[in-house]
């Protein structure tokens, strides 16, 4: 039977999460319909000898790649190159999916035709506890024209963890992530959006989402010290929006490529403003040369008044008109910024933990 759904599931180091992950993934109807492609990133414990162990023991439904470590990006560009599934979706290997929602899911792609299906998905902590259900109410009904609704608040803020693709769609437009780094999940849901032409949504959580485990990439000291690695990611997205921004100027996906990019450029900049020694004014002037020669649309949308000031503090355009301004004042109004964010209780759109609540 052809296959509805392949799951890439990067793994690196994962031998105390994978057995739960893809155990969940166990459905009693349908499992002849998915394909899971763990991807083994070059792992160095019994991460490869777990999946094999799947594989033995489910053949045609798991399959195991092992390959030289690449980062996160590397492991979805293989799947992509070994997939054959209708639709395409990732599931990280610290995460899992709710078996019995799941179930309903496989039987919802089988009736549906659109591009992009999104799912609702929970929030658990590291006692697989729900703490939050994500929810994706776009309206009356299950299909959508992307047109309809990708500039909505709910659909601006929709996570990797929502989203599945039709494969064909990815291939087609030669789609790759950037290999060698982290935080490359936000790409999958940046440029394949201009595939997207129609849109269902399946109303039950499948995807759950762990955080509070120790180490991973959205902890805040990791991410302070990988703010390099956002740069890049994000640097690499803005080549691949110039290359389509004629083509989506004036259109509503616009709006939404905007919304997904603008918080990670502006988390670079004020990283580096609130830190602003020689090294790191260095990276911020080579970052925003870069950006500009990247995309000069989105060098100067991130510069506008109505993208990156704060009750009038214009600290993107402050910087690039002082750049050689004494460091501690350049640090004091930055950090007058994010203090100002705080007292509104400001939290960043791309956090899960800050969307509304629904059990």
């Amino acid at each position: 039977m052809d296959k509805i759904l392949t799951l890439i599931v990067p793994s690196y180091n994962m031998e105390a999460y994978l057995p739960y992950c893809l155990d969940s993934l166990l459905v009693k109807k349908g499992l002849d319909l998915l394909e899971v492609l763990v991807i083994n990133d070059g792992s160095r414990d019994r991460t490869s000898e777990i999946a094999h162990g799947y594989e033995t023991a489910y053949p045609g439904v798991f399959r195991v790649i092992d390959k030289e470590n690449g980062n996160y990006g590397s492991c979805v560009n293989r799947g992509l190159e070994e997939s054959q599934g209708k639709y395409v979706k990732i599931l990280d290997a610290d995460d899992s999916f709710n078996t019995g929602n799941f179930e309903k899911y496989l039987a919802f792609l089988r009736l549906t035709d659109a591009d992009l299906v999104l799912s609702d998905f929970a929030v658990v902590d590291t006692g697989r506890n729900v703490r939050k259900v994500i929810r994706y109410d776009l309206g009356q009904g299950e299909l959508y024209s992307m047109d309809d609704v990708c500039t909505s608040h709910i659909f601006k803020n929709m996570q990797m963890h929502a989203v599945a693709y039709r494969r064909e769609n990815l291939i087609a437009m030669g789609y790759r992530q950037t290999e060698g780094i982290s935080y490359t999940d936000q790409q999958w849901i940046f440029i394949p959006m201009i595939s997207v032409r129609t849109v269902a949504r399946f109303g039950n959580p499948v995807y759950e989402y762990m955080v509070g485990r120790s180490g991973q990439t959205v902890d805040p000291s990791v991410k302070a010290k990988n703010v390099g690695q956002t740069a890049r990611c994000v640097l690499d997205m803005a080549i691949q929006y110039e290359c389509i921004a004629d083509k989506v100027a004036g259109k509503p996906v616009q709006e939404y490529l905007y919304s997904r990019i603008t918080p990670l450029l502006k988390e670079v900049y004020v990283f580096s403003l609130t830190h602003y020694v020689t090294e790191s004014r260095e990276c911020l002037t080579n970052f925003d040369n870069d950006l500009k020669s990247a995309s000069k649309t989105l060098y100067r949308h991130v510069g506008d008044r109505e993208t990156s000031s704060f009750l009038g503090f214009e600290y993107i355009t402050y910087w690039r008109s002082h750049r050689n301004a004494n460091a501690a004042l350049v640090r004091l109004l930055s950090r007058l910024y994010l203090l100002m964010l705080k007292k509104k209780g400001a939290r960043r759109d791309s956090d899960p933990m800050s969307l509304p609540v629904s059990f």
